[in-house]
């Protein structure tokens, strides 16, 4: 059997270094190489950047897993390292949770920024100065909307304890009462709904939420671009496409690498199906948003595609073939 948790804390180790490097990357690129994206749409850029390097380190400290059991599962840390408190741990991994939704909502907020650049300039002007404290705020608003429920209805019980401590001694070799854990069970033994069934139902509201954004921006860009284009320059009408698929991209890749799977993890307890798998793996699949999520924007936006070339132009210069001039001189 594949034993999915090693595969996850493998991506969790590597990501960290990887995302760091790629983001700071784009970061430098974005503050000191590129001319054509500035104002607000740059300090976006950066902060999601930097919030790409955060998730991944709060990863690295959460080691975060899920194991789907029946009508539930569980949500846990499989850090050994640290020696932490259980109390930090569920706090890392309270964050950890928010930290998806957080990056979210920071592409649907990018999103109305760029369908109100295309639309009505004089909106955009409310993203700047106070508005940057708003728009920087909402998606904190929205993670803190997942990861609280998560502390409100997920803290550990007997029944989730007795539930779940079984197939965490088999599956992983852990003792339930040792580990930093959430368990999310959907009936009661009753069959009346429990509480962790409102944190999956407050977590889709919101989810759903940052979905209608980018859908409903999406369109109405495409179409306002379909029609209003033929009146713009062709630099700026190449550059606003770009930045146009790099928001789709930058929002499928996600959905299907990891909110599609995730969706069926956390809706599966509501349709009692009887099942035990290692269904962690998700986030070893999370792990790949961050570095994909820069590598897109620096590949299909342009200015960012001649920003690398001229760096890697002068870090390494051809060779022309011709005898430099000292050497001449050297030589008569």
């Amino acid at each position: 059997m594949i034993r999915f948790f090693e595969v996850s804390d493998t991506f969790t180790k590597c990501g960290f270094p990887t995302v760091s490097i790629i983001n700071s990357f784009l970061i430098f690129l974005t503050v000191f190489h590129i001319r054509r994206i500035f104002g607000t749409y740059k300090q976006m850029l950066i902060v999601i950047a930097i919030m790409g390097i955060l998730f991944s380190a709060c990863e690295l400290i959460a080691r975060p897993f899920v194991h789907s059991y029946n009508s539930g599962w569980i949500f846990f840390s499989l850090n050994t390292w640290l020696g932490a408190d259980q109390l930090v741990l569920q706090i890392a991994l309270a964050i950890y949770a928010s930290f998806y939704l957080l990056m979210m909502s920071f592409i649907s907020v990018q999103f109305l920024f760029r369908y109100y650049t295309l639309t009505n300039i004089r909106v955009t002007k409310r993203f700047e100065n106070g508005g940057v404290i708003l728009w920087m705020l909402y998606p904190f608003i929205c993670g803190a909307f997942y990861g609280v429920p998560l502390f409100l209805f997920g803290l550990p019980d007997e029944y989730g304890d007795e539930y779940f401590g079984e197939q965490l001694l088999v599956s992983y070799g852990l003792a339930i009462k040792e580990v930093p854990r959430f368990p999310i069970i959907a009936y009661d033994k009753d069959g009346s709904l429990r509480h962790g069934a409102f944190f999956v139902i407050t977590g889709s509201i919101v989810m759903a939420v940052q979905y209608t954004i980018i859908i409903y921006c999406g369109i109405r860009m495409h179409l306002v671009m379909t029609r209003e284009f033929k009146n713009s320059s062709v630099p700026n009408k190449k550059l606003q496409k770009q930045f146009f698929k790099a928001l789709v991209v930058q929002t499928i890749v996600p959905t299907f690498i990891f909110v599609c799977p995730a969706a069926f993890v956390l809706l599966c307890p509501f349709l009692n199906l009887e099942m035990n798998y290692q269904t962690g793996w998700i986030y070893a699949a999370l792990s790949l948003y961050p570095p994909l999520d820069s590598l897109v924007l620096m590949i299909l936006v342009s200015e960012y595609r001649k920003a690398i070339k001229g760096l890697c132009e002068y870090l390494f210069p051809k060779r022309t073939g011709r005898t430099p001039e000292v050497e001449l001189r050297s030589s008569t």
